[in-house]
């Protein structure tokens, strides 16, 4: 039986061409890998995105943050990428491996007097006090995809569970993992590679088997 089986036409990529992409994607895009409330970035650029602060009673304009990640590196099962105790990489799956920084804004407000105190908020458009912790982070996701007989369709990687390493206590740790999982599966999620980028020379490939992760690769199968 040959490659394509009873489809005319097999097209993969494989894990080294997808991370080229991201690397590529981010350096475009810088934008999509940093964002911070309104003392960190007051307005989106190209280089970051303004995001609200957490909004907190008796916090004036809200808690500031920032949070941004290094270009994420996919592994594509089969596992070729050490993985942290607690994430094994199944078929069909892929890993992920980042690091993020999280820093806030800890502002020391001043002591008002008299019943009619000014309770404007005082933030300065700067930040005033910053404090930071990096974190390596580890994930496992799935390929979200979605095809038309016409041949429209994409692919998008989505993101199912997070480990992060030494941190203490575990309830601790799986807040964060909670926090961070939304953060990176969203983000991930704006990322979409559509199925007319898979081509068989000047031919559209119209997919009627995949895409999935095999052998290190995202493949499909098709018909031109």
């Amino acid at each position: 039986m040959s490659l394509t089986g009873t489809n005319e036409v097999f097209a993969s990529i494989d894990e080294e061409a997808l991370n080229d992409i991201l690397q590529a994607f981010f350096n475009a895009r810088p934008h999509y890998r940093r964002y911070g409330s309104p003392a960190f970035v007051p307005v989106t650029t190209v280089n970051e995105t303004a995001i609200p602060a957490i909004a907190f009673p008796g916090v004036p304009g809200g808690i500031d943050w920032r949070i941004s990640f290094s270009t994420p590196v996919i592994d594509l099962f089969e596992q070729t990428q050490p993985l942290p105790p607690g994430l094994t990489l199944q078929p069909g799956q892929f890993s992920l491996h980042t690091d993020i920084e999280l820093c806030v804004n800890c502002v020391a407000r001043k002591d008002t007097r008299g019943d009619k105190a000014d309770t404007r908020a005082s933030r300065s458009n700067r930040p005033d006090h910053v404090v930071c912790s990096k974190l390596g982070v580890f994930g496992i996701g799935h390929l979200d995809v979605w095809n038309s007989p016409g041949g429209d369709g994409a692919v998008r990687l989505r993101l199912d569970s997070v480990e992060l390493v030494d941190i203490k206590p575990d309830s601790l740790e799986t807040v964060l993992e909670c926090v961070i999982k939304m953060i990176l599966d969203g983000i991930l999620s704006t990322i979409v590679l559509p199925l007319k980028a898979l081509r068989a020379g000047a031919f559209e490939l119209i997919v009627t088997e995949g895409p999935e992760i095999e052998h290190n690769h995202i493949q499909a199968f098709g018909n031109v």
